[in-house]
Order: C-alpha cells, then structure tokens, then sequence
C-alpha cells in the first residue's frame, strides 16, 4: 500500500475513477477541493468550488455530478451549476454519500438534522434521481446515509447509516429503481464508505479502526481486515485501466497527528480481485 497524494484532507470522501480521463477523482470535504489525481503520472489538478462537495459522480458525456448540502448538482467547469430535478420541489439537504446505479439513476443519501446538529430530527433520507428530473424516497429516518454499493449480478443493493454501524442488503428492482429489504446484514465498527469485487465481496473503510473490512456479500460475514498505515479511512473505491487498484481516502479530522502521521493521506493498493467500472448517468435531453 503506497501513498499517493501526501495532502492531509480534512476529510477524503468520494473517490470515483473517471475512464474517460483516467483519472481518480475525490474530495477534501470540509476544504472545499475537488482533488484529481493520475494515479500513473501523479499529476495533480485541485479546483476548489464555491460550495464543499461530500462526492462525485459522471454522465455519460463526462460532466461531473457533485452531492453538497443544498442538494445534488451537475458542477460545470467554471463551478457554475446545472439543476438536475426540481430544487423547489425537492428538498434535498445535507446531500451525503452518492452513486449512479445499475439502472442510471442517481442513489443518494443525506445526513439527519441531528447529525448536523441543526435539530434533533433524524430525517436523513435515501433518494434516487432518474433522467427526467423525478425524485423518489427510498429509505427514511436515516442518522447517516453514507456507504452504498450493487452486487455484480445487479440483483442486490446494500446500503449503510454508519450511526448504526451496520450494511444492510436489500433487493433491488433494476426496471423502477426500487428496493426492498431482506433482511440480512453485517456489523461492521466504523463502517464508513464502501465498494464491492468482482467476487461480490464488500470492501469497507472503517472510519477510526485503521483498516478497510472485506466481507463476503453471499454469507453476509466478515472475511478479513486488511490494515491502512493510518486510523481514520473514510472511503475506497477501484481505479485504475483494469480496476486493479484500490484507492483508500482518510480524514485528519479529530485525529491525533502526532501519533498519526498520514492521517488524511490518500492510498492506492494493489489487489487480486477487481472492481468493476462506475456506473454513468444520462440525462433527458429536453
């Protein structure tokens, strides 16, 4: 496990490899950096829009979707901003963890007002987005909305309030977007963001525990931890030509540094078992 960007992020969250410029993109959240990487070269572009980003996303004509707390936005190059849906019309606030899907909707979840410290609601909320603008509720009374993921056969759909510390999987309905649960789930401490392999298993950072777990989707159980030179990872995703590479991002955020000396540091390790590509979004052309 070699680093690869020694900028100590608030923060890291939503890494997403970008095919087309093959490039890992993520974000320093709480800075305000949009943070985009060549894992091959190590160049680096860094931008640093007006409003902080929690993750990113791409059509499939390459513009970047961003979560915020105002919503979910595309994010042009000049940091203007193009609405997706009815902003008026749906609220959608503290815009947390998000990914396009199997089906080309956009899945996002949101943290609660409690968790924001603005109420004691706990009104966190999973939502998918399709190409025509409309919204639709998933998951409610959500502390946390954080890591979401897809079986490789599309089928399953498995979902985090990292408040709870538990992934839960639930059935998922490719044509409407639709998911429904079955009832299992992992205990996983820490749990944070996560990503699957190509042998369905889950492979999830563990926010303060200083290692990523990789459980197996098809028992439901943890398999192995596999430790991070750092204790706060927040999220993984797979890069790379051949999705060969797994990219762990961390946060310095209430860290100790002087025990912790690549706390918000950026990884990439090399791993046996892929990822698959990320799943792009396309929208109704009006």
């Amino acid at each position: 496990m070699k680093i690869i960007d020694r900028k100590r992020c608030v923060i890291g969250e939503g890494p997403i490899w970008n095919e087309k410029e093959n490039k890992l993109y993520y974000t320093n959240g709480l800075d305000n950096e949009l943070r985009i990487i060549d894992i091959y070269t190590g160049e680096k572009t860094i931008r640093k829009p007006d409003v902080g980003c929690a993750a990113y996303a791409f059509t499939n004509d390459n513009r970047l979707i961003v979560s915020r707390c105002d919503g979910v936005f595309i994010l042009n190059d000049d940091d203007t901003t193009e609405k997706l849906y009815d902003t008026e019309k749906y609220k959608i606030q503290y815009a947390n963890d998000m990914k396009v899907g199997p089906d080309g909707r956009i899945y996002v979840g949101t943290q609660s007002q409690k968790r924001i410290g603005v109420s004691d609601k706990i009104d966190g909320k999973l939502y998918n987005i399709d190409r025509y603008g409309e919204v639709k509720v998933l998951i409610d009374n959500i502390s946390l909305s954080n890591g979401l993921e897809w079986s490789m056969d599309e089928k399953y759909f498995y979902h985090t309030d990292s408040d709870t510390s538990i992934i839960k999987e639930y059935e998922f309905d490719k044509t409407n977007g639709d998911i429904l649960p079955t009832g299992r789930e992992i205990s996983v401490i820490g749990v944070d963001g996560f990503t699957i392999n190509k042998k369905d298993e889950i492979i999830a950072a563990c926010r303060g525990q200083g290692h990523i777990a990789v459980a197996d989707a098809k028992t439901m159980k943890i398999k192995k931890y596999v430790d991070v030179p750092t204790k706060i990872p927040a999220s993984c995703a797979f890069v790379g030509n051949d999705m060969e590479y797994l990219a762990i991002v961390t946060a310095s955020c209430n860290g100790d540094l002087e025990l912790d000396k690549n706390a918000g540091f950026t990884f990439l390790h090399k791993v046996k078992a892929g990822g698959r590509k990320p799943f792009l979004f396309s929208k109704n052309k009006e």
